[in-house]
């Protein structure tokens, strides 16, 4: 949808509000939600409509949670059905739960391929609903204090098997995103970006969350270093303290991500996507979704 056509469908829904009309002209990017927001109860086919009336316009939806990895042909069409009806896109596809229990460092060959396979599914899925990206939480490096793969290991595994998803991804034109999480791998923007450069592949990029980096780094240092590589953002705040194991994940506009610097930062190297907010579901805040949506708005407006 032109920027243009979509300016004038939303007047023609209704008043823009001024902070949202800032932020769509502030710089080209989309809004969008994570598809936690909604509790475990509510079935798929209802977010669509609720994310669009509260002011987005994608989604990031699970494979395992929301769309099984055994999805028929025609589940994934009502799915897709139901986001084209209500003009909302298909963001980005999470592997999710299947590479949880199938990690790409596991000692197991077995349990690799597995992984693989999960990932050359997610990538099909995601052909099928139109939607250009698959999210990876490759692997984790252990379980609290007790550590199961070192990391070199881990490194040399996670890159051979993530090779061999490759193939897929570039047939279907689907990037592969791995993300920056609390796994104990990847923890640098240096680490980062040296791990997707060795693939040397426009089909392996970067899933960048904000708030996951904010207890050993800076969100707006991470984004000038990884520049063109990241091609999906996940929006989270965090509040430091003085010793960092108390830190938590809260509110957007409540942290401390410096969101102005965040924005000149996604300006600078020219990211122009999604912005999707990942936030639990909080049953305390029956306007949440909408709540995200103006947060999103002040945040964007800062660009």
């Amino acid at each position: 949808m032109k920027r243009r056509d979509f300016l004038c469908g939303l007047g023609a829904a209704g008043t823009i509000s001024a902070v949202t009309a800032t932020a769509m002209q502030s710089a080209s990017f989309t809004k969008s939600i994570c598809s936690v927001v909604f509790p475990d109860t509510q079935p798929v086919l209802e977010y669509f409509g609720l994310v669009r009336n509260a002011g987005f316009h994608g989604i990031e939806l699970r494979v395992g949670r929301d769309i099984p990895l055994s999805a028929s042909p025609e589940d994934v069409r009502r799915i897709r059905d139901a986001a084209h009806k209500a003009d909302i896109a298909v963001a980005s596809l999470w592997v999710g739960d299947p590479l949880q229990k199938n990690p790409l460092n596991s000692p197991s060959q077995e349990v690799r391929t597995k992984g693989v396979m999960a990932i050359q599914r997610t990538v099909e899925l995601a052909n099928q609903l139109g939607c250009s990206a698959v999210l990876l939480y490759p692997c984790r490096l252990g379980n609290g204090p007790k550590m199961e793969v070192g990391y070199e290991t881990t490194w040399q595994r996670v890159t051979r098997e993530l090779k061999k998803a490759v193939p897929a991804a570039q047939k279907a034109k689907v990037i592969l995103t791995p993300e920056n999480v609390w796994n104990k791998f990847l923890v640098s923007p240096l680490e980062m970006r040296t791990f997707l450069d060795q693939f040397h592949s426009p089909w392996v990029q970067s899933h960048f969350d904000i708030g996951n980096v904010m207890q050993f780094g800076y969100p707006q240092d991470w984004i000038l270093t990884l520049g063109h590589r990241i091609k999906r953002v996940h929006v989270k705040d965090y509040k430091l303290s003085t010793r960092a194991e108390q830190g938590r994940f809260v509110k957007l506009l409540e942290g401390d991500v410096d969101w102005k610097a965040v924005m000149a930062a996604l300006t600078k190297v020219g990211y122009r996507g999604y912005l999707s907010p990942e936030i639990s579901h909080d049953p305390k805040e029956p306007d949440q979704l909408k709540n995200i949506s103006k947060q999103l708005d002040q945040i964007i407006s800062m660009a």
